[in-house]
């Protein structure tokens, strides 16, 4: 499988000479791209060939961790608050979906898998982080592959990729591996921020799901499907959801309750968990 190839670019701003990070080229292949906007010290492109967005750091720019260990106590001391989250994604999940052995990666702390288990789910686990490792195992009493996902040879009923595509250097490719240890009609769910959604058209470089220190992706229904549907799955099913409007001002509330309502129901919502099948 042919991984995602890099090219080193300069550009010039107001006559000042600005080296960019080893480019990624797009996840088809070609390197030409617009110029969305910009965020901080990186910049957001559009791949003039098929409109799969990727975001690049300028000079001095770093990408950071996905989980550090102060991120791990975060999800344990927080854990009240992620687990209906999860047990709502699994319920949507169960419904097309409901037995099997399941497969999270990037399983962070095992918080998803730990309701997977309840709900009757055989569970899988790769995590690369050692920190995340030994919490599952020490609170929840879930052993997670501490590595990153590649080369599996497991058979599985059900992947969960929530929240972690749009960091990964190779999304391509680990769709890929999914692909082939999916048993057939297995059950691929992916999680991803919605950069067709309406708050980053308002936003835009201050979207709250732009992260550009970690994001090196961001998908539309329409590129996501571009990235999944040529490894031999079909799209089934979509969800969408909105970020908690609970710490805004109270008189913007009202405003973002119309935009959330608006958004769920016409696909323009923040957030979309897709499921797609094996072929």
């Amino acid at each position: 499988m042919a991984g995602i190839g890099f090219g080193l670019r300069v550009w010039i701003y107001g006559g000042t000479h600005l080296l960019v990070e080893a480019i990624m080229k797009c996840l088809c292949g070609k390197s030409e791209a617009t110029t969305l906007f910009r965020s901080g010290l990186y910049d957001v492109l559009k791949c003039n060939t098929c409109e799969q967005v990727r975001i690049v750091a300028r000079n001095g720019a770093k990408r950071t961790g996905y989980y550090e260990e102060e991120d791990v106590q975060f999800y344990i001391d927080k854990q009240d608050m992620f687990r209906p989250l999860f047990r709502k994604l699994l319920g949507f999940v169960y419904k097309f979906a409901p037995r099997g052995t399941l497969l999270d990666i990037g399983a962070g702390v095992g918080l998803l898998l730990d309701e997977a288990r309840k709900m009757g789910y055989t569970v899988i686990g790769f995590e690369p982080s050692k920190a995340s490792v030994l919490a599952a195992k020490k609170h929840f009493g879930i052993k997670l592959i501490n590595s990153e996902f590649k080369n599996s040879k497991v058979r599985v009923d059900i992947i969960v990729i929530n929240h972690v595509l749009e960091h990964l250097k190779d999304p391509k490719e680990i769709v890929w591996q999914c692909s082939k240890i999916l048993r057939n009609t297995g059950t691929l769910v992916i999680g991803v921020p919605n950069f067709n959604s309406f708050m980053c058209r308002i936003k835009r470089g201050k979207w709250q799901s732009l992260v550009p220190a970690q994001h090196r992706w961001q998908f539309t229904l329409t590129t996501l499907d571009n990235l999944v549907i040529p490894h031999g799955l079909r799209r089934i099913a979509v969800s969408y959801e909105n970020h908690d409007r609970s710490m805004h001002y109270w008189w913007k509330r009202p405003i973002y309750m119309v935009l959330d309502h608006v958004a769920l129901w016409t696909g323009y919502a923040e957030a979309m968990l897709v499921i797609y099948k094996k072929i």
